[in-house]
Parts: structure tokens; sequence; C-alpha cells
């Protein structure tokens, strides 16, 4: 009987011992086919109750019947106790007693164990070694050998192992200490790690100069590890905008590679790998601050602009809060019984600003407690009435109201006189506006002891006051009277300051620039703009009113709830004469009601007629009458009946002479009068730019002259 050392197991369950053999010795020994043996295996699982078959893993449970089986290591093995013996056959006693069968076996072992294993093991490397050489050419000739050895050790190992006789890790444990001893390079000394080189050869496609390597070569720890679908997760997690922290998705990546059975990588090889590397930073960074944030702008494109070149050829508009304590203001609201209430809040200011991209002056700005239209037309208005024209381009923001009828209107009629409107959400559109209001608060309102501090976003170590100065300051502020009013006030104190303020005094950037931006404002050359006269500037921003134009040009209207009374001058009998009896838009400022402008109204523009000044009504009775007042509103009069009389008479002529008996002398008098009369001439009409003085007409031209060359 030859043994191998896999023929025989021996099963340990408690205190019993049974010996199962393999079937390639049952079948030697006993002369039976394996299809015999195929079914009786299938016979004896039928017999095996269901209960205890559900429990079987490998070897199956004790039934009392004929060849009981088990497998393992893609062996069949028999229950030594459960081979048939019945006549004719007996194949159990052909094994004999259990005992002996087992002292035979480890007899049989024991010969076929090399008690010279260390003789033989060096023989194989001594033969093999040289034919691994010529794989490790790059390695020195000290490296070269002991790679060379290394690599005879598995493949020794590989020869002997299916033979060699005892447990599958006997052989590892057995060349463990030889190996030590000689002290083998580049080979694991402790028999599992041997064993794992094996291992990775028998279950991959790799050889063996594969596994046997310098250390260390084409080592990268950040690689270790890679996993694509892990990876994958790192990077999603990272680009989106919640803007997780690292240990966040570190967690979240852990989670998920235990729920996936997924090994779970280190926490340095998140950094090492994905999260630190420069790559992933350019890859993830606009999605996770989003394109908005400060923190983005270094992930983002742009576009290097020059300055404006001249004033007026861009104006700038914003909003921001003035960052000045709060004052007590009332409010209206409905309680719960509908009733009206007011209580006393804590409010704060905004300025709307209007600056010129050239010089930086801020021409015009208005303030209220929070944005809407009006507020931004009062800062326009104040622009045009400083600077005297509009400019080549205006930019701002989509404000509160900016698409209501009024101000769809006011943009269309503006756009008409040449100005191009620019609207836009992105500060960068509007950049020198929100730099100035970073000056206007870090340079200019330090000097106010009303000034609270910068933005909470501000990280500058001088950027807030402290809680005690501000308590203090509201209590002082309270005691002075600071209402709306006083805040406005202190707020336009600082931003005349800044307009009248060289450069050089505060800026380190424009050391060298000695004038201040009202001062450049002034200076700068304005090719691009559409100077206007003072009707534009009502047409544009005052406010309109309807009426019929009546009484040879005569007229009251009621500006909240006050009677005015306003004439139109006889130098413009024209406009008196023809649009009399018709309806026309008159446009005012409350802020000076001494001259309306009339219009004719087409569609939403309007077309200039004429002005009419202010008469302060006559005050006739009393001690001293107004008798000069009375001399010229008689003379007004009495100019504009002879200019109709004498259009009457012209457009009349000859032809009445030739009436025969209805002639009327008194008409074809008046008619010869008017033909003989040299001495008599029709008051002239107002020329567009007579009020203009010759002093005016000089800059005209010389600025044009400066322009042009």
């Amino acid at each position: 009987m030859e043994f191998k050392s896999t023929d025989i197991l021996v099963r340990q369950s408690g205190s019993n011992e049974s010996i199962w053999l393999s079937e390639r010795l049952i079948i030697s020994v006993c002369g039976l086919e394996d299809t015999y043996l195929k079914v009786a295996r299938i016979r004896y699982k039928k017999t095996v109750r269901a209960c205890d078959l559900a429990k079987a893993k490998d070897f199956m449970p004790d039934s009392g019947k004929s060849w009981r089986w088990g497998k393992q290591s893609g062996q069949f093995y028999y229950c030594i106790n459960n081979i048939p013996n019945k006549a004719p056959k007996n194949y159990r006693n052909h094994f004999g007693d259990s005992e002996a069968l087992k002292d035979a076996y480890k007899v049989s072992c024991k010969s076929k164990e090399d008690t010279n294993l260390e003789t033989r093991f060096k023989k194989h490397l001594s033969l093999v070694s040289r034919q691994y050489a010529e794989f490790y050419k790059e390695a020195n000739e000290i490296q070269r050998i002991a790679l060379s050895k290394a690599c005879s050790v598995l493949d020794f190992i590989l020869d002997e192992k299916d033979d060699y006789p005892g447990t599958a890790n006997k052989i590892y444990k057995d060349l463990s200490p030889i190996i030590s001893d000689l002290d083998l390079q580049y080979i694991p000394h402790h028999y599992l790690k041997l064993k794992e080189k094996i291992t990775l050869l028998e279950t991959t496609d790799k050889a063996i100069v594969d596994i046997i390597h310098l250390p260390r070569t084409g080592n990268n720890n950040a690689e270790i590890y890679n996993d694509p679908e892990v990876f994958s997760w790192v990077m999603q997690l990272r680009s989106m905008p919640q803007n997780f922290s690292n240990e966040h998705i570190i967690r979240k990546v852990s989670d998920l590679c235990e729920m996936t059975t997924k090994k779970t990588p280190s926490r340095r090889w998140f950094g090492q790998t994905i999260l630190e590397l420069p790559k992933t930073q350019f890859l993830t960074g606009l999605k996770r601050f989003g394109a908005s944030s400060s923190k983005s702008h270094i992930h983002k494109s742009y576009i290097p602009f020059q300055t404006a070149l001249f004033a007026g050829d861009c104006w700038e508009m914003d909003a921001t809060r003035v960052n000045m304590i709060s004052h007590e203001g009332k409010v209206t609201y409905i309680d719960k019984n509908g009733d009206e209430k007011t209580k006393k809040v804590e409010k704060y200011i905004i300025v709307v600003a209007v600056r010129d991209v050239h010089s930086g002056d801020i021409l015009g700005y208005s303030f209220d407690y929070d944005e809407n239209h009006v507020v931004y037309l009062e800062a326009m208005k104040m622009a045009v009435q400083n600077a005297g024209y509009l400019p080549h381009e205006w930019v701002t923001d989509r404000f509160p109201g900016h698409n209501t009828p009024q101000m769809t209107n006011f943009f269309e009629r503006i756009e008409s006189l040449g100005v191009t409107m620019t609207f836009s959400s992105h500060a960068n559109k509007k950049a020198g506006i929100e730099r100035w209001f970073r000056t206007l608060q870090s340079v200019f309102l330090m000097d106010s002891a009303y000034f609270y501090g910068e933005g909470i976003k501000s990280r500058t170590v001088y950027a807030h006051r402290s809680a005690e100065y501000l308590k203090r300051i509201k209590k002082e502020a309270k005691k002075t009277g600071w209402d709306l009013q006083a805040n406005i006030d202190e707020a336009s104190v600082h931003i005349e300051k800044y307009r009248n303020t060289s450069f050089s005094k505060y800026s380190r950037k424009h050391s060298t620039v000695h004038s201040s931006p009202a001062q450049l404002h002034e200076y700068s050359e304005k090719p691009h703009v559409n100077f206007i006269p003072e009707s534009t500037i009502s047409m544009l921003f005052g406010l309109r009113k309807e009426i019929t134009l009546k009484s040879n040009g005569q007229f009251m209207t009621e500006f909240v709830g006050v009677e005015f009374d306003y004439m139109v001058s006889p130098s413009y009998y024209d406009i008196i004469s023809n649009y009399f009896n018709k309806k026309v838009v008159i446009t005012y400022d409350l802020n000076d009601l001494s001259v309306v402008f009339l219009w004719e109204k087409n569609g939403n523009l309007l077309i200039s007629l004429c002005e009419a000044e202010f008469f302060e009504k006559v005050q006739n009775k009393g001690k001293n009458p107004q008798l000069d007042k009375i001399s010229q509103a008689k003379a007004r009069a009495n100019a504009i009946a002879e200019m109709k009389e004498n259009e009457l008479a012209s457009m009349i002529g000859e032809d009445a002479s030739m009436m025969g008996m209805y002639t009327d002398k008194k008409a074809i008098t008046a008619f010869e009068d008017s033909f003989n009369d040299d001495s008599y001439s029709v008051p002239l009409k107002k020329a567009s730019g007579d009020d203009y003085s010759p002093e005016d007409i000089e800059d005209i031209i010389l600025r044009n002259t400066s322009q042009n060359y």
C-alpha cells in the first residue's frame, strides 16, 4: 500500500477521532471506479436527515450507512468506519486495523521526508538560481545573486509542496529556519509570509520574477490602494456644493466601504492621494465654493481691463449699508385685532452712490432705510445735476424696482439720449464702486465716532470696534438726538471729505496723485459725454403733471396742496397759440418750483416745448399795493394781444378790401398799417442758445478744440 501525503485525514470531534481515506487510496486498494463512488455519495446523501444536512459543511453527518464522505481541497475522503465489509468484496478488511493503518501512513510519510532537506535545498539553490539572474540586469552584481537565490526558494517550494508530508504549512515551517541560517535576502523568513508569496503565485498570473524584486522598487504608498470606485466617491463628495470637510468625507467613504465590504483605506491615503493634490483643488474648487464665493476667484479665468480714459466714459452705481450705529425709528404694523399700531425699532440707513470710473469722484448719492427705485433715482438725479452731462455708459445692478413702469420709461428716455445702460449683479462688473465702499469704511468713516466697524466678513484686526465702546457711544448718541437726519448729515460729511481729499494723502498705490477725485473729474476731458440743459434734467428726473394750456399761456396748479401760478413768456408766442386748450405735460422739481418745463407727450418720450416761470400772486389790497407786478402782468398780456391781432391781420390780408359793403374798415386799416409801417416789427421768437453768455460760448469752443485735438 503506497501512501501520499494527502491520502489520510485525521479529524478530531471532541474526544472522538475519525480517520478518513482519500478517494485515490480507496480506488487503488479496492480496485473501484470513480463512477461507483459517485453513485455511493449520492445514495449516502439521501440517507442524511434534512435538518442535519443543512448543518453539514464539507463532511457529511454520520447516518450509519455505507460510504460516508467529505470533501477537502478538491478531493473526496471517506470515513474508514463507514466503508462496507460485505462479502465477497470485504472492502474494509483491505485496510486492516485503524491504528495500524495510521502508523503505517506515518512511517511512509516519514520515509518520504528527506532527512537531509537542507542538503536538497542548497543543491537546488546552486543549480536553479543562475537561471533567474538574467531577469535582474538593472541590479548590481551582489543584488542580482541575492535576487536569483530568492527566486530559487519559491521554485523549490513549488516543486516540493504537493508531495511533502504533513500539513499544508509544514514545508514552510521546515524551510523557515534554513532560510534564516543562510540569511537569504529579498525573501521573507517567516513561514506565513513565505506562504503568502506562493499563494500570490498560484492565485494570480504573476511569475516568480514579478514577485521577487528589490525593496521599494516602484513603491508609491499613495497608490497602494487604488480602488477606482472609492476614488470616485471621494471626488464626488469633494465637488459637491455642500463643501464637506475632509473629515466628513473620510467618515462617509469609510461607511460606504463597510457597507460594500470593501477594504477601507487609511486616513492618510485620502490626503496624499486625493484631497491634498493640486489637481483635485483645480478640478473641484469652482463647484465646491460656488461661482460667487470670494474663495472661488482663483479658480476662474478673467480678462484684464484698463480703466476709463476720460471722465464720463462710465459711471458705476450701487448701494451699501452705512456702517454707523443705529437710531430709533418707528414702524407701523397691524396687530391681531386689525388695528394699526406703531413701535420703536433700531434702524440703519443705506447709501446709493454714483461713481465716475475715471476720476473716482462720487457725483451723486442718496440715503434711505432700504433699496428702492426712488433712492436710486435721487442718486442718479444728483449725479447728472452736479456733472451737467450724461455719461457714455451707466453700470448698475438690478435693484428693487428697476423693472417698474416708471423706471423702464426712464431707462428708455435716457438711452434715447445716447446712454448705454448696463445691468449686472456681478460684483466684477462694478468693481470700482465695490472697492470704494471699503475705502469709505477703512479710511474716512474711521474718523466718525458713530462708526461701528467694517462688515461681519472682514477679518482685519481693526475691522470692528469693541463692544464696550459701542455701548457707550450709543448712550451718548441718544442723548445728543441721534436720528435719521443726523445720520445722513454725518455720512454726507465723510463722503464729501473723500471727494475733496487728494489720493496721495491715504493711498500708497496713488502716492503721486496729489489731486482729489472732484478735481480730477473737473480737469479731465469729456469727449464721450452728452451735455444737457436743465430742461432735459427736469424731463428725466422731475415729477410730472398734465395740464391744459389756457389764458394766453397762464395756468394755475397745485403742488403738495399749495397753489402756484405760472406764465409762459411772450417769446414763446407760437407755443401759446399752437397749444391753446391742449393738454401738455409739465415737469418740476419740488426743491425748486421757480421754473417748470412744458412738454408734448410722444409715447414714452417727451418733446420739449418751453418753460414757464412762477408768478407770485399780486397783493392789490391794503396800504402798499404791488403796482409794479400789476404793470408787468398787463404788459405781458398786451404784448400777446398785439401779436394775436397782427397775426390775424396778416392772415386776412388785402382780400378784405374786395368785399364791398361788407368790408370791415378796421381790418383793412390794420392791414395797411402793418404793411406800410416800417418801424413796426414782430417780436423775435426765442432762439436756441440765446441764453448762453459770450463766456459760455468761449468755453464750448475751447472744450471742442481740446476734444478734437
